[in-house]
């Protein structure tokens, strides 16, 4: 099954998520995105002419910045009347669920469980930088 992308995000966030794929993988280019409130455009044209893009027998992940954001609210409303089960709408997007949803075995036909699954795998983490109190060496420079 054929899946399109599109990223779309408020100031050049999106545009900084197709750079960062397209030196991860190489796949930048297989990215639609919308950089929201750059300048005084409307991109609702944008979104529509995304959406009327995706076939039928096509599939379709829209990565927006914030959840009840703008941006995500604008993809939401021009999307919930056209009632297209073969569209979702990812919000709260990051580098590692872009990455991981757009290097799914080709072809694959994407699930709201496929999805939400990847969607756990790809959660902000802390990231411990100091070392366990039994680790440290309080003489090490001693």
């Amino acid at each position: 099954m054929k899946m399109k992308y599109l990223v779309a995000t408020h100031g050049k966030l999106a545009s900084g998520f197709r750079s960062s794929i397209d030196i991860l993988t190489g796949k930048g280019a297989n990215l639609t995105t919308i950089d929201a409130y750059v300048d005084d455009s409307d991109y609702t044209e944008k979104i529509q002419a995304f959406i009327a893009s995706v076939a039928d027998d096509e599939q379709a992940l829209i990565f927006t910045d914030l959840f009840g954001g703008s941006v995500n609210q604008k993809v939401v409303t021009q999307l919930v009347p056209l009632e297209k089960d073969n569209i979702f709408v990812i919000s709260n997007s990051n580098l590692a669920i872009i990455l991981s949803l757009m290097m799914l075995p080709e072809g694959m036909k994407l699930t709201p469980t496929i999805i939400n699954n990847t969607i756990a795998e790809c959660q902000v983490q802390l990231v411990e930088t100091s070392l366990p109190e039994d680790e440290q060496d309080d003489d090490f420079f001693a």
